[in-house]
């Protein structure tokens, strides 16, 4: 990746539990089989623990 991370591939919020201690190497990117709903909270939860997600805007946002 760009930034120096390397991709942690995601599916629920536990998984992003792990990357709490590996923070500054690993990004989480979350899984294209996850549903909107469980993205918004695997997204919460990644920024309270301080953990990038590469993928955070997918399947989250409205059109017009």
């Amino acid at each position: 990746m760009p930034s120096g991370h390397k991709a942690f591939l995601v599916n629920n919020t536990r998984d992003v539990e792990l990357l709490l201690m590996h923070n500054k190497t690993f990004a989480a990117e979350i899984s294209h089989a996850v549903s909107s709903r469980k993205r918004i909270d695997i997204v919460q939860r990644a920024k309270e623990l301080g953990v990038k997600v590469t993928n955070a805007k997918a399947r989250v946002t409205t059109e017009v």
